[in-house]
């Protein structure tokens, strides 16, 4: 059997930075065909970036793609003896496709088209694409190369077109979004596959934040046993090839903690929103908690200490040792940090509501304390108006889900950081920052939470335990379980049915909040459509 030298491009692409995307693919290409290579694979859509929604109903952007791909067509020439296989839109009698298609000597050889369309979870493809329903295979000095694009490699139906090809290598186009556990799925669906076909997968993967989607990369090959042959970095581009059945199995994978995973996450789906759309640094409140301690952090690993400012901004109710904390934890990050009172624009507030909405103890209800909330948002919009900084929101998952949190106040920004870590995730995340050295204040983590609206207020005088609401919360998102059958599971009725009630009447609140990383099976964003007017209780 001949060798055959197989390439992975894999790329961080932005949807609707046509050229600049293709510009990746050309660098690419020429690194390819240096290396003597004979096919280089991209991720899916690699030209338009994925996903790009909406922006498939417009035409100009549908024909500018077409140009792009016409040059990376006549840019081939270049290219020795390169096959290319790239992912792209093609639109064929009004219909679109998921395309991914063979590119040698300035011509275009054969295109597949996605047969597998996902329409569950964060996927809408159905919405855009039509489906395919043919296999594609290509020869290469005597090898048989088949061609597949992400959800089809889930599919029996699909692996089944394959079945009687023999064909030696399955190469599979993929932008496939980062939640926990992922990775091992991917793995194990490509080794199923491999065994099934009895062939080398040569899987491909984007790289990068869009929005609330982070995709890890991670691509990698195996051969018809499942064994690696090669694995590309995680949250990185890179580049790689193989030799069809020159190249060695890599005795071991390095197994990253999940904490390692999750960070990674959140870093690289913030760095990309900030620097994707232009902004010049970041901003955010720093109270001398949890969760605006990891925020910051992120923020800072994100885009460097330089680019990161932290407004501390103590009320009446606010501690010395929230003080200390933060101000601490702004000097081991050496940020921009400045620290502005508010108790006197507080103060002005009350008197004027007063004479509009009076109240019989103004000082202890839920009113009084929004209204800090809401002024430290008015600052922190402020100061990003005049500095073009994000405002970054520091609300967590489990305070969202049940609507401890005040809209247009501490949920107000640009991009929430933690949108989808519970808090139980939040203090595993703390410590793992420290695990060599103290970052963030041990006191941060060892204090009981508290968002400081009123004296000697905890998170837990309003909410269960944290431990028990993540569990309860966790059953119910991501594993969708009925209140039955969690209180079932042993759970008091009483705290399930609270916790039930209040997911529900918060749903306005989610509606409105900002974008956020996504990095379990079910977030607040395309993974959790529920309308807000609802009358269902189950």
């Amino acid at each position: 059997m001949s060798t055959v030298k197989i390439a992975i491009a894999q790329i961080n692409s932005c949807v609707g930075d046509i050229e600049e995307n293709t510009n990746k693919v050309i660098l690419s290409a020429s690194s390819a065909s240096n290396d003597n290579v004979d096919l280089l694979v991209t991720p899916e859509l690699v030209i338009t970036g994925y996903p790009p929604e909406d922006l498939l109903f417009n035409i100009d952007f549908i024909e500018c793609q077409n140009r792009a791909l016409n040059r990376l067509i006549n840019e081939s020439k270049k290219f020795k003896e390169l096959y290319l296989l790239v992912g792209h839109v093609s639109l064929i009698s009004k219909s679109i496709y998921n395309a991914a298609s063979l590119i040698y000597q300035g011509n275009l050889i054969s295109t597949y088209y996605k047969c597998a369309l996902p329409n569950y979870s964060v996927f809408d493809e159905k919405r855009y694409f039509s489906n395919g329903d043919i296999p594609s295979t290509f020869i290469i000095k005597g090898i048989r190369i088949g061609v597949i694009i992400c959800e089809d490699l889930w599919s029996p139906d699909v692996i089944r077109m394959y079945k009687s090809m023999q064909i030696d290598v399955l190469t599979v186009l993929n932008a496939s979004p980062f939640d926990i556990g992922k990775e091992n799925k991917r793995i194990d669906v490509a080794k199923k596959s491999a065994k099934e076909l009895n062939c080398d997968i040569v899987y491909t993967n984007s790289v990068g934040g869009q929005d609330e989607l982070v995709f890890d990369g991670s691509s990698f090959i195996i051969n018809s046993k499942g064994d690696y042959l090669k694995k590309l970095r995680s949250w990185h581009e890179d580049y790689g090839y193989y030799e069809l059945g020159v190249t060695k199995t890599i005795s071991s994978i390095t197994e990253n903690s999940e904490e390692y995973m999750i960070w990674n996450a959140l870093v690289l789906g913030l760095r990309d929103y900030i620097y994707k759309n232009g902004f010049p640094g970041v901003l955010l409140g720093l109270s001398g908690g949890i969760d605006s301690a990891l925020a910051l952090l992120i923020a800072v690993d994100a885009v460097g200490y330089d680019k990161v400012s932290a407004i501390m901004m103590p009320s009446l109710y606010t501690s010395e040792i929230s003080i200390e904390d933060a101000s601490s934890l702004a000097y081991n990050l050496k940020i921009d940090y400045k620290v502005i009172n508010i108790d006197d624009i507080v103060s002005s507030f009350t008197r004027v509501l007063s004479c509009l909405a009076p109240s019989n103890n103004a000082t202890e209800d839920f009113t009084y304390e929004n209204i800090q909330a809401r002024i430290r948002c008015v600052l922190l919009m402020a100061i990003s108006n005049s500095s073009g900084k994000l405002v970054l929101s520091t609300s967590n998952k489990s305070e969202t889900s049940v609507g401890y949190c005040t809209i247009y106040g501490d949920m107000i920004g640009g991009f929430s950081v933690l949108k989808d870590v519970s808090k139980g995730m939040v203090y595993r995340l703390a410590r793992w920052c420290n695990r060599n050295k103290e970052i963030i204040p041990s006191r941060i983590i060892s204090r009981a939470p508290t968002a400081e609206l009123k004296f000697n207020q905890t998170d837990q005088d309003s909410l269960p335990p944290y431990d028990i609401l993540d569990k309860i919360l966790m059953l119910h998102i991501e594993n969708y379980k009925t209140k039955k059958e969690i209180i079932d599971l042993g759970y008091s009725e009483d705290v399930v049915l609270k916790i039930f009630s209040l997911l529900k009447s918060s749903e306005y609140k989610r509606y409105q909040s900002p974008p956020g990383t996504r990095i379990s099976e079910r977030s607040f964003g395309k993974d959790w459509r529920y309308p807000i007017t609802n009358k269902f209780s189950g």
